[in-house]
């Protein structure tokens, strides 16, 4: 362990921050929201110990307009001179008429007015229809990463920690939410604790709740907590699977981190507008409608499960990221991986029979692989200089990853050890801001490993290897195999080069062999370019040896030749040999090999002939990915080469069909039976059994005709895409206005309304596809701004012609490009999604042309071109990103192409 450890390379010389001059230590806050005007007026004073001499306060404000300002100390009072504003980073300058003096404490008081913008960003509107079809509004904050400075003026730092005293002015008949317990006035923060300025947090509106009570047994001061779950009226009773999961969650992580959660209350309120899934707002958290609401009796299991884990993830928030707080944005991804972890750790707990741990290796961990393959990636430990370039890193990396490198470290040092050392480091520094490194410091402790070492390749540099096998040599007097392993860096599209392999991973590395437990793997560490390993074998019949057992490291494996045949015919013959996450990860390597050139496509399909028989619903899952990947990937090959492929779907699929039927029971089968019978009839539709789409149309027609059983909530998309695919001109629009129909139903589900808004973008009629892009889907009263691209994923994912509709969405796009960057400028995550969706799944080197003239703005006069670069300077990781997968997919294309045919020939 390092004596004196630093969690980053970087110098804080170049970040955009505040003066050092004053350090925050109070704000008295009051905004009165108009819901006529939509305005907001307010007031703050904000304590201030001055450390520096200083006659100029510099705060954070974004589209507020100041009336006036004053500073005191004391009884004596100096007059503000001048107000002005630096808009590009995003701050208002106070000049007084006299010095502030350090060491003093002085307040700085300013009056302000503000909008309720539509951009879910600072104090924002959100729109909902009533019962009686009336238009009803709540106002409502995000202030993550750095929109708190659109609500009052502030030091919107995530160092510059502050209590916080609150009074909100709102009609009586509404309900007015914050932080903490209600009082004489909202006062939702005290001296017991300190809060981030993104944790601040209001909701006002007509509002409804149901409740119930957190009953933690440890630690000893630990007290019942009131759980609250708000809805708009009418929707509250779909809040019930939440509310009493969030009461659990309370339960299990105070007794988990062995902390009592310190707030009066914990309330949970669902907003029909929000721009992120959810905001973990201490004391107050604010979810997508779809994140937190469902029947708790018809909704899909895929629905319950997506509202567990972020659920789960939010709730653990108010320990590692609102008790204990990043220091700055760099350790981000301390915060959201280690919450996902976390997270995925208590659902684990309260959902045995979920599995998710193997659901995490399909979900989590490959997102993580896929994303940092990338040349255009980055360390989840990255500098930002400017608070207005955190919103790039809400990223694959900064969630999937950093929950992958907490995985592999719990895995590493054993979950006794990791609990222990969470819990100190968590008592040392709450109510405090830290880095990494003192997280690595307590696990070291924890563990007595060298954790600090260990992590700091895995944090500070981007990518992860490829573990090479070389050699293997058998000891027959020892029975023992000695096995020569190699390291690189891993890279999507190949063609590695020296330079960009200068790294070496600290890499723990698990074995499992015929001759060891599954649950119990060798486990040895890999610290150099080249290496070696020895365990125990023998030369039996059914001898095998495998690495990274149950997908618990960060690394890629590339066995040699002989061992994949080998491979492949235990999957055929023996599939139980392996664990389930074994499997997935056999194939999801094969594939990643085959697009970085280094392995065949050939091996890839039959590593899924052989799996035909497969039950799991995880590794089928990775089975339907991998044959829509490569359907996707090859779009534009001859039909013999796409029919092949599935054909060789049909073969896995179709049986199960038959075997399972379309009936669900109502309780009386596993979690797991549900899912692959709905995977199986989605997959054989998606790969034209004709049977399968034929009883999907005939419960189609019996749902529309009112029959609503006819089509069970977990096959009911299915029918929907299927029918929207395949249906003739001539009964499009029946099929078209029933889904929509749906869609518009406000009865129907969150989640369900979602998914019939992306099916809707399936539909093979270039009638409705206009209607869709140019008409309701930039109709605010028809598609919600957040819900803006879910159609565009049912276009390019699911399109019966993908080879007409990617083309059509690229032009689309760059002719709507002034209707949409105005729209959701204020909220880059959807700009980010748009473009990713209209270009990532394109292929061609005219493709990554027309992405640089675009982008660059090259084909435009200087200033139109000057403008392009400016609004799309928040997108530029994203599009570095497209332009690499567009060039990859390309490349795999070219050269796979007469493999994929010559398979099915």
């Amino acid at each position: 362990m390092s004596s004196s450890p630093t969690s980053s390379v970087y110098s804080n010389s170049d970040r955009e921050v505040l003066p050092k001059n004053l350090a925050p230590f109070h704000y008295e806050l009051i905004l009165a929201p108009n819901f006529e005007s939509f305005s907001f007026s307010g007031s703050v004073a904000i304590w201030v110990n001055v450390i520096e001499d200083t006659s100029r306060v510099v705060l954070n404000s974004k589209n507020l307009t100041i009336l006036k300002s004053t500073a005191s100390v004391g009884e004596v009072f100096y007059r503000c001179t001048r107000i002005s504003f630096n808009h590009d980073n995003e701050t208002a300058e106070f000049d007084f008429e006299e010095t502030l003096k350090a060491g003093s404490t002085a307040v700085v008081n300013i009056e302000f007015t503000g909008i309720h913008n539509e951009h879910m960003a600072g104090f924002y509107k959100s729109a909902y229809t009533d019962a009686d079809g009336n238009k009803r509004y709540l106002v409502v904050t995000q202030f993550e990463p750095s929109d708190c400075r659109q609500a009052f003026p502030s030091f919107d730092e995530p160092s510059l920690k502050a209590t916080f005293d609150c009074t909100l002015i709102v009609p009586a008949e509404m309900t007015a939410l914050s932080n903490m317990n209600e009082v004489l006035s909202v006062e939702f923060e005290n001296s017991n604790g300190k809060k981030v300025k993104e944790l601040v947090a209001f909701c006002v509106g007509e509002l409804e709740y149901i409740e119930t009570t957190a009953l933690p047994k440890s630690p000893s001061d630990a007290s019942p907590v009131p759980i609250r779950l708000f809805t708009v009226p009418g929707l509250v009773n779909q809040g019930k699977f939440a509310l009493e999961l969030a009461a659990r969650l309370h339960e299990f992580y105070s007794e988990y981190f062995d902390i009592a959660y310190p707030l009066p209350k914990s309330d949970f309120v669902a907003i029909p507008d929000f721009g992120a899934g959810a905001m973990e707002n201490w004391g107050l958290v604010t979810f997508r409608n779809v994140c937190l609401l469902c029947d708790s009796e018809s909704a899909t299991v895929g629905a319950k499960k997506y509202i567990a884990e972020i659920l789960a993830h939010e709730t653990s928030h108010h320990w590692i990221g609102n008790l204990v707080t990043m220091d700055w944005w760099n350790d981000l991804w301390l915060n959201e991986g280690f919450a996902t972890f976390i997270g995925h750790l208590s659902i684990s707990s309260l959902y045995p029979e979920w599995d998710v741990w193997t659901g995490f290796i399909n979900s989590e961990f490959a997102q993580a692989l896929s994303l940092d393959s990338l040349r255009s990636s980055h360390p989840v430990d990255v500098e930002v200089d400017s608070a207005t370039e955190v919103m790039q890193i809400f990223d694959n990396i900064c969630y999937s990853k950093g929950a992958s490198i907490i995985r592999m470290l719990h895995d590493f040092i054993g979950s006794k050890k990791f609990m222990e050392a969470v819990r100190t480091y968590l008592q040392a520094f709450k109510f405090k801001n830290v880095t990494n490194a003192e997280l690595w410091e307590h696990m070291s402790s924890a563990s007595g490993e060298d954790v600090l070492g260990l992590m700091q390749c895995w944090t500070m540099e981007a990518g992860y290897p490829l573990i090479a096998v070389e050699s293997q040599v058998f000891d027959e007097s020892t029975n023992s195999l000695t096995v020569t392993l190699s390291q690189s860096r891993f890279l999507a599209a190949g063609g590695l080069l020296p330079e960009e392999d200068t790294v070496i991973w600290r890499v723990p590395l698990t074995v499992m062999t015929h001759l060891s437990n599954k649950a119990s793997p060798l486990n040895f560490v890999l610290s150099d370019k080249r290496g070696t390993i020895t365990f125990p074998f023998d030369d039996s019949s059914d001898a095998f040896w495998k690495l990274n057992c149950g997908a618990s490291g960060i690394y890629r494996v590339k066995y040699m030749d002989e061992q994949v045949q080998h491979i492949v015919r235990n999957l055929e013959t023996a599939p139980n040999t392996f664990s389930v996450g074994d499997r997935i990860m056999f194939l999801s390597d094969a594939m990643a090999l085959t697009n970085a050139g280094a392995g065949w496509i050939r091996t890839v399909l039959e590593m899924i002939d052989s799996l035909a028989g497969e039950e799991s619903y995880e590794v089928l899952s990775a089975i339907a990915a991998t044959i829509q990947e490569l359907l996707s990937i090859f779009y534009l090959e001859p039909a013999a080469a796409l029919d092949g492929l599935r054909g060789l779907g049909r073969k896995v699929f179709s049986p199960k069909v038959a075997a399972l039927g379309f009936d669900f029971p109502s309780n009386s089968e596993d979690h797991f039976t549900r899912l692959v019978r709905g995977l199986a009839i989605k997959t054989a539709d998606a790969c034209n059994d004709e049977e399968v789409q034929a009883e999907l149309r005939r419960r189609f027609d019996r749902f529309a005709a009112g029959e609503t059983s006819a089509l069970h909530p977990e096959i009911r998309t299915t029918a929907f895409a299927s029918v929207l695919r395949n249906s003739a001109p001539e009964s499009m629009e029946f099929a078209f206005a029933t889904v929509l129909g749906v869609y518009l139903n406000p009865s129907t589900e969150p989640e369900a309304k979602v998914a019939a808004l992306r099916i809707l973008g399936v539909v093979n009629s270039g009638e409705h596809v206009d209607r869709l892009l140019n008409e309701l889907m930039f109709d605010r009263d028809v598609v919600r701004p957040q819900d803006f691209f879910s159609p565009l994923i049912g276009f390019v994912q699911g399109s019966k012609n993908p080879g007409y509709i990617r083309p059509l969405l690229r032009e689309w796009f760059k002719n709507k490009w002034d209707e949409i960057y105005p729209r959701f400028k204020g909220n880059i995550m959807v700009i980010d999604k748009i473009f990713e969706l209209c270009y990532s799944y394109s292929i061609g080197p005219d493709v990554v042309e027309e992405i640089t003239t675009w982008v660059d703005g090259s084909d435009l006069d200087e200033a139109a071109s000057q403008r392009r670069k400016k609004e799309t300077s928040n997108i530029r990781r994203t599009v570095g990103q497209v332009l690499e997968s567009v060039t990859s997919n390309t490349n795999l294309v070219q050269r796979e192409r007469d493999n994929l045919m010559s398979f099915f020939v």
